[in-house]
């Protein structure tokens, strides 16, 4: 299967796109590609907007709203976030409107000494965003002021992530609204919603003046939580039609693409309806593409690509690029309307009779001696970049402790004090936005416990700041405690807000699980025995019963640790950065409180003939 396209070719400033494809057909492995193939290019912006993070569809605009801002919120090309790339672009045309033969520093420079340059300006009595906003408002006068002055302070590591909070829709403090100069976002959820919508399509039609921006709606088979019934398919659909209609490019513009991942019903379904009451010309103007199962053609392709690492890797020439399979078998095979997993899950299982053909058999092996060669072998399956996956280290913990509590050489047996009973899933789904992965229900010391389990390895400020709300948040989830299981290599800011929850966290009973290699290692490889025990001669019942696999479970140091009594102390070498420090002394905020509406407000009047002075910002 091979999907792909000419972006300029499609554009008409907004342009939509549907992907029709079955569950399994290789739909994420698609925009895997077309997010790398952006990226490596450099001028296009990737929006992720998944479907099943979004709780309650009644807001379904602040949930966009958030999608937005935490995929901008991920590295770029250049090295850095996609809104400072943004933000820089804005920065250029700010000195070049100010002065045309200004040296114009690159992205990272003026990344790293953003925050220098606004301090200097501040000794000269000057307001470096100030300036800034008001030399691109003369350039591009429709542009709405405070989403320029948030973008533009996404180049500060001090603030960028107060910025970042802020065009999210999120409230900030009174004092951090001051100092951004920015309103405190202080409305109420129905507010917040009505107007989500409108400033997503504001800060959209800004991007896209200076990159082509890629926004692409998928996971839309979720259940649906929506007050009226309606399933979140056409929730996102009516959506797109909106934002679709929304969206304002210049000339000049970049133009902006949707894409739209739906299941064949579920598009079958738009075409069916009446022109008038359809969506299908918003969220399809340009078409759709339909991802098809595999067929003989794409089976033999599928093979050749699947098998070339392993010859490679072992420095051995096929006789064929798809051997030891031949043309015939592959072709009737693929017959049966496969999706991608199940024929390479047909290719892997085939090909392991192959090999047992040409080797000695299972039966000269001890089951002993089975399980090492299993475990052995699954230990190579897992690259280096699995750590990334939060859904599939959930799953393998979730897996593991559920084989403790189903195991009768296990059960009723202690670990670290805790005896486990069972594992729930987290409700409310509306609330929790797939942040929590499970909760683990058993008895420490004698007393019941419910400890809420979270993988979160995301490195941008936003999401980290999110999944700790919901560990937090013990009333509505029913938690005793909560667990964070990360990388502590992956560090939290001290400017984050998430270094103020990571101590509420710590006040609360609850910890963060240092997520190694080491540790999830091995649960990784056992998860990989029992899903292929039939390939490697091995039951489940016999995979039970052996002391290493018991061992594996029991004393893992991950597991320990989830379940030990928390100490409760904050570990310094997950954290670096410098606290937050207020820009305005107590004297300033009051007197910028006293006058809230005049120093937030920037409008047309202050664009005066005083020129900004924007030098500090030039390249050396």
């Amino acid at each position: 299967m091979s999907v792909s396209w000419n972006l300029e070719l499609l554009l008409d400033k907004a342009t939509s796109i549907v992907f029709a494809a079955d569950r399994g057909v290789g739909k994420s492995h698609v925009i895997k590609r077309i997010r790398k193939r952006l990226q490596s290019e450099g001028q296009t912006l990737f929006i992720y907007a998944s479907a099943d993070k979004y709780g309650d569809l009644n807001f379904v605009n602040c949930s966009f709203q958030q999608s937005v801002a935490a995929s901008l919120e991920q590295q770029g090309s250049e090295e850095v976030s996609q809104w400072q790339e943004i933000a820089a672009l804005i920065v250029v045309d700010a000195l070049k409107s100010s002065n045309s033969e200004a040296k114009i520093p690159s992205t990272t420079d003026l990344a790293a000494r953003f925050d220098k340059a606004y301090q200097k300006s501040r000794m000269k009595g000057r307001d470096l965003v100030a300036d800034l906003t008001k030399a691109i408002r003369k350039v591009r006068p429709s542009v709405d002021p405070y989403i320029i002055r948030a973008i533009i302070w996404t180049l500060s590591e001090e603030r960028g992530p107060l910025a970042v909070k802020w065009l999210a829709g999120e409230q900030l403090d009174a004092q951090d609204a001051i100092d951004l100069r920015l309103p405190s976002n202080q409305q109420g959820e129905q507010e917040r919603e009505a107007h989500a919508l409108l400033v997503v399509s504001k800060i959209l039609s800004i991007i896209g003046e200076y990159r082509t921006v890629c926004i692409c709606f998928d996971e839309l088979d979720t259940i649906s939580s929506h007050d009226l019934g309606y399933p979140t398919a056409l929730v996102i659909a009516d959506l797109v039609r909106k934002l679709f209609t929304s969206l304002k490019q210049s000339e000049a513009g970049k133009g902006i693409v949707i894409l739209t991942v739906l299941l064949p019903d579920i598009w079958s379904f738009f075409l069916d309806q009446d022109a008038e009451v359809s969506a299908k010309d918003k969220i399809a103007s340009a078409g759709a593409i339909d991802l098809r199962n595999v067929n003989a053609d794409s089976m033999t392709e599928l093979v050749s690509l699947w098998l070339s690492p392993f010859y490679a890797a072992r420095n051995l020439v096929p006789l064929t690029p798809i051997y030891p399979f031949d043309q015939e078998e592959l072709t009737q095979y693929s017959k049966n309307g496969l999706y991608v997993r199940e024929a390479i899950k047909w290719c892997a299982n085939y090909v392991n009779k192959k090999v047992e053909s040409f080797t000695p058999t299972d039966k000269e092996k001890t089951p002993t001696e089975k399980l090492n060669f299993a475990y052995d072998n699954a230990l190579e399956q897992f690259s280096d970049d699995y750590l990334d996956d939060n859904d599939a280290i959930a799953a393998t913990l979730s897996f593991c402790f559920q084989k403790i509590i189903d195991s009768k050489y296990i059960s009723d047996a202690p670990i670290e004090n805790v005896v486990l009973k069972s594992i729930e899933e987290v409700t409310p789904r509306s609330r929790n936005s797939g942040y929590i992965n499970f909760k683990l229900v058993g008895i420490e010391d004698g007393e019941a416990v419910t400890i809420g389990i979270e993988v979160l390895q995301q490195t941008n400020g936003l999401s980290v700041g999110a999944g700790f709300r919901r560990l937090l948040d013990r009333e509505t989830f029913g938690l005793s405690r909560g667990c964070l299981v990360r990388s502590r290599e992956r560090k939290l800011k001290r400017n984050w807000d998430s270094y103020e929850y990571y101590q509420q966290l710590l006040d609360q009973g609850g910890e963060w699980v240092d997520l190694t290699e080491d540790n999830i290692k091995p649960l990784l490889a056992l998860q990989y025995v029992y899903e292929h025990h039939e390939k490697f001669g091995l039951s489940v019942r016999r995979l039970d019963s052996f002391a290493f696999v018991q061992k594996l479970l029991t004393q893992n140091a991950l597991i320990g640790e989830i379940l030990s009594k928390p100490e409760g102390n904050l570990v310094e070498e997950a954290l670096e950065g410098e606290e937050l420090q207020p820009l305005h002394s107590e004297e300033e905020r009051q007197e910028i409180a006293a006058n809230i509406s005049e120093s937030l407000e920037i409008p047309c009047s202050e664009e005066s003939d005083e020129q900004p002075d924007l030098a500090d910002l030039e390249a050396a």
